[in-house]
């Protein structure tokens, strides 16, 4: 029913797939895992051979196509009506993980989408922007999650059905950074059932601050498009929601000019200090409204 696509670059996913391998030996199922190397120069020869041995499918391309390409493949490869995507950097927090997914999807009638959610380690670490933002913006309870459900939705674990997967994703092509802001939209949009469950994966990959605040620029840029395209609904997203706020006051210009001389002070507090996070949610509305501006 279910078929496990695991998209990695450069990640060494072993043990990942050690942890859901022995979760498979406990269930009465058969579960398909398939791991889609994306280019990868690193770990692939690793992630390989520890699909052989555990009797997974792995998959190479020869060269980076990217997030939502991959995604598509291995979509398009899966045997089962049902795909539960998780990122490389990922790893259950949960032995009954997999369990837990059949028990919900099973239980519950006519939902499109589960949400299991996303934890990180329980260390300190206080200049770390990735583990700050995550542990304060993402980390969140599944009750807390279902009374906004379009809005805490993300790739790096969930659930999806594989008809609803193809019909939101059939003519997006764009690889920048941000793609669950689509998805998001688009399943609003469609009034798709999301259920958030509590079913984590404890997220291992900790970018250092120069690449997450690369990737949150990426991120403002793609939802600019996005937005631009009629691509998106505004509803659910902060973000738009302070745009339309500055649009209609006419305080958009100010607002860009205000950012576009204390960015350059934010981004070095943010790369040295890993904060404050009010810092990055005032980088991110720059970078959209930069966008926003240039294709104006």
């Amino acid at each position: 029913m279910i078929s496990i696509c695991i998209p990695t670059y450069n990640t060494d996913c072993t043990g990942l797939l050690k942890s859901l391998n022995n979760q498979i030996k406990s269930l009465d199922t058969i579960i398909e895992i398939i791991v889609i190397d994306d280019g990868s120069t690193l770990h692939q020869v690793s992630n390989k051979a520890a699909c052989s041995s555990m009797g997974f499918i792995h998959i190479e391309n020869k060269e980076n196509l990217g997030r939502v390409a991959s995604r598509k493949k291995l979509a398009e490869m899966s045997k089962y009506p049902y795909l539960l995507f998780i990122d490389a950097d990922m790893i259950p927090t949960s032995d009954k993980f997999i369990a837990n997914y059949y028990t919900a999807l099973n239980s519950k009638d006519n939902v499109d989408v589960f949400v299991g959610g996303i934890r990180y380690a329980d260390k300190r670490n206080k200049f770390s922007l990735r583990l700050r933002y995550g542990k304060t913006r993402e980390f969140r309870s599944s009750s807390d999650r279902n009374k906004y459900p379009y809005s805490a939705i993300f790739f790096g674990n969930i659930l999806i059905d594989k008809k609803l997967f193809f019909s939101i994703f059939k003519t997006y092509n764009d690889e920048s950074y941000g793609e669950d802001y689509f998805l998001a939209s688009k399943l609003k949009l469609y009034q798709s059932k999301v259920l958030h469950i509590e079913n984590n994966t404890l997220h291992l990959g900790i970018e250092t601050n120069n690449v997450f605040l690369n990737k949150t620029e990426q991120a403002a840029y793609t939802l600019a498009k996005l937005f631009r395209n009629n691509k998106i609904d505004l509803a659910h997203n902060k973000l738009l929601l302070l745009y339309r706020f500055l649009s209609s006051y006419y305080l958009v210009g100010l607002a860009y000019y205000f950012l576009y001389v204390v960015v350059p002070v934010i981004k070095k507090s943010l790369i040295w200090f890993g904060g404050p996070l009010l810092f990055i949610d005032m980088y991110r509305l720059y970078y959209f409204l930069k966008s926003m501006k240039n294709e104006a």
